[in-house]
């Protein structure tokens, strides 16, 4: 049952030994980065409290009940996650069935996508929290007996919980039903009220390693070069979540942008800069945004990295000549430049103009870059 998890092999021990234990905690927190695998744990977790045909004590992955549960379908077995506000938000409101028709259209997808890849990370437009309806669709829910099955309640992202989402999840975790779990998953456990943290078992997750992250590549893209593998692994950072944005972003478009922007900006060329900028703010899309910033300052590190003779750990193995070159010409104060990029990070998330914010973020450049 375990084939569709990469790596965790700690994680998979425990959860293991919890189900064979049969002393299993009525919440659970799953923690650890962000796209490393809890939900998808959570699920195959899911998969054997309430598989039909157990094989060895693990998950059959073919009767009714897994199949239901690979397919999102399941009536047992319910994924929670943040949703846009409808066109109301009563106590009468379902928190799915009141979404807006191309939210609810939206969702399906994510789900149908996610059902294909369960790495896959389900982003909807405007979801920014977890309705407290989603909450109370659970205490409807949770008391109610259905025989010897397990009920299993999914919450992901629960970080993104408002404070009413949060208080009304804590009365549930004060009064847990003995057939029902909760398993709450976060890449920011501190963001979590306390008193929700201590009433949940907590088990963390690992980053993965490179040459896990090399293995699903490869099972994306067999055609990439070791190079460029060796690169994509790298700048995943041990996340199923963030090689996905890689493989399917604008990883290839943004890439190739950053010599052009500081090609443009230190030969005063502003006109092209203008271009370049237009360009990367096209569609006002901040996963662009945040792609190109990200690649930036990989070049700076793979800079810094030259300039300690560390040419072996640089990422950007096609501009080598280019980046020998640029150190050359120009003496870099790296720790005031890469600061100036994280802060642009959170410029983009507080909706500032993005034409200002890259304007801004080139002048504070070319104060920290002098030519020698």
């Amino acid at each position: 049952m375990w084939n569709r998890i990469i790596g965790q092999e700690r994680v998979k021990k425990i959860v293991n030994t919890v189900f064979k234990s049969e002393k299993i905690a009525h919440s659970y927190i799953f923690y650890g980065k962000e796209g490393v695998g809890k939900d998808a744990v959570a699920l195959e977790f899911a998969k054997m409290l309430n598989c039909e045909t157990p094989v060895n004590g693990e998950a059959c992955d073919k009767c009714k009940s897994c199949v239901q549960i690979n397919n999102f379908n399941s009536p047992f077995v319910k994924f929670i996650m943040p949703l846009p506000t409808g066109g109301k938000d009563t106590d009468d409101d379902d928190s799915v069935n009141d979404l807006k028709q191309e939210d609810y259209e939206t969702l399906r997808e994510e789900i149908n996508n996610k059902i294909e890849d369960i790495y896959h990370k389900i982003r909807i437009p405007k979801a920014n929290f977890i309705r407290i309806n989603s909450i109370r669709d659970i205490k409807n829910s949770i008391y109610l007996s259905e025989g010897n099955k397990k009920k299993v309640y999914i919450i992901s992202d629960a970080d993104m919980m408002n404070p009413q989402s949060a208080n009304a999840l804590l009365k549930i975790l004060e009064e847990p039903p003995k057939n029902s779990i909760l398993i709450l998953t976060t890449s920011r456990l501190n963001s979590l009220l306390p008193t929700i943290i201590g009433r949940c078992q907590k088990i963390q997750f690992d980053d993965l390693s490179l040459d896990e992250i090399k293995k699903y590549i490869r099972s994306k893209d067999s055609s990439l070069s070791e190079k460029d593998l060796d690169m994509y692994a790298e700048l995943s950072g041990g996340s199923i979540y963030n090689c996905n944005k890689i493989l399917s972003g604008y990883f290839l478009e943004v890439k190739d942008k950053v010599l052009d922007y500081l090609m443009f900006l230190l030969s005063n060329k502003y006109l092209s800069l203008g271009n370049v900028i237009d360009n990367i703010n096209d569609g006002k899309e901040k996963e662009k945004m945040k792609q190109f910033l990200l690649f930036l300052i990989y070049w700076f590190r793979d800079l810094a990295l030259l300039n300690a003779g560390n040419e072996k750990m640089i990422l950007n193995h096609d501009k080598l000549d280019r980046l020998k070159k640029f150190n050359e010409n120009f003496k870099t104060n790296f720790f005031k430049v890469i600061s100036e990029i994280e802060d642009t990070f959170r410029d983009i998330d507080l909706n500032i103009n993005p034409e200002l914010i890259f304007f801004k973020l080139s002048f504070r450049l070319k104060q920290n870059i002098v030519r020698k």
